[in-house]
């Protein structure tokens, strides 16, 4: 975190004058990876009545705008969910173009990446992920890599519990389902069998970054035990059947858990029953465009886009009718890449996530 509480300047042998001395301590026990210094030219801007955001000075209001209206609603959220959030203060820096992760849960400083910061608030939900992590993984702390889900698939829990109090149910299921096709790539990607795709898995001689996929966020879905503590997976299902030992029913059906294939057996884990609504309709488009891909006229004529068709759309929907339209066996010509992206607004979007997958279509159509 940046530096909070007292300074003084220095004289004499300890600095020349006029240099100042920080001095910062952290009152909850934090582990080493997640100790960070940032600097540069930075400036601040109040978020919440317990949050700011700091970066560059040209960025400043931008990122202001873009979190102002969500920070605080998420951090109540959170902790209705779980309980007071512990850290203080949870503020954002919002880095460089050069950052090379969404974000990272750094204590009361969550590390950001810029493209969060779209002009449209619909990336925000990074945040909620980051916030999540101040319960799952920064108070209660995956004891080795090989436990690497305790941090990350309750913080994705955490998260989507988030999104269905301020936004709704379906919304949760809708970003398991993104989450789902995540789990897909890094499973088709390792191969079914393969020991990276365990929950817990043995990294003996290995290195634990060629480990890193969507797995442990997505296969994994208790925090006052182990608040400031590291914890194994043993001692996560130790307290699990230990919390849950005056409910007879709920005793049975963990009893009947089969923990070991839980934890260790590689490949898909049974696929839940996600509430489909916010997703049909993104495939629903996607079909319409795919008839334009055999390039008949009279195909065209069944079908014309318009503004309305994403109107009532989250970013998050567009992005997966994008993706699904980069599926298509034949490209779209370029003729309907181009009007695509001026009627529904992708060609002068400042939202990463959807220009990216734009522009993926328009170089499949050359």
């Amino acid at each position: 975190g940046l530096p909070t509480g007292s300074h003084d300047f220095l004289h004499g042998k300890d600095g020349a004058p006029g240099t100042l001395l920080y001095t910062f301590k952290q009152d909850v026990p934090i582990p080493s990876y997640l100790f960070a210094i940032a600097s540069g030219d930075l400036a601040s801007a109040s978020i919440g009545p317990r949050s700011t955001v700091w970066t560059g000075p040209e960025e400043l209001q931008a990122a202001k705008w873009e979190l102002e209206e969500s920070t605080e609603t998420f951090i109540q959220a959170a902790e209705m969910i779980v309980y007071p959030y512990a850290w203080t203060t949870y503020n954002v820096l919002v880095l460089p173009p050069s950052f090379p992760y969404g974000g990272m849960e750094n204590p009361v400083f969550t590390f950001a990446t810029p493209t969060i910061i779209s002009g449209d608030r619909e990336n925000v939900d990074v945040i909620a992920h980051e916030l999540a992590h101040s319960w799952s993984g920064n108070l209660v702390t995956n004891c080795s890599w090989q436990d690497f889900w305790l941090n990350e698939g309750w913080t994705v829990y955490i998260e989507r519990r988030i999104m269905a109090e301020v936004h709704g149910e379906p919304h949760r299921s809708f970003s398991a389902l993104i989450g789902w096709k995540a789990l897909q790539d890094s499973i088709e990607r390792f191969g079914e069998d393969h020991e990276f795709t365990k929950l817990v898995i043995d990294l003996k001689g290995k290195d634990p970054d060629d480990a890193f996929s969507s797995i442990p966020y997505e296969k994994g879905f208790y925090f006052k035990t182990f608040a400031k503590k590291s914890v194994d997976s043993y001692e996560f299902k130790s307290t699990l059947l230990d919390f849950f030992a005056s409910n007879p029913s709920t005793s049975r059906k963990l009893a009947d858990l089969d923990f070991e294939s839980w934890f260790y057996k590689p490949g898909y884990p049974p696929k839940p029953d996600f509430d489909t609504s916010m997703v049909d309709v993104c495939y629903a488009l996607a079909d319409k465009w795919k008839q334009l891909t055999t390039r008949s006229n009279s195909a065209e004529a069944e079908f014309t886009p318009h503004k309305a068709d994403i109107a009532a759309w989250s970013a998050n929907q567009c992005v997966v009718f994008l993706e699904r339209v980069q599926t298509f066996p034949t490209p779209l010509p370029d003729t309907a890449v181009r009007t695509m992206g001026e009627v529904y607004g992708f060609a002068s979007s400042r939202n990463v996530e959807l220009v990216a997958r734009y522009f993926g279509i328009g170089l499949k159509a050359h």
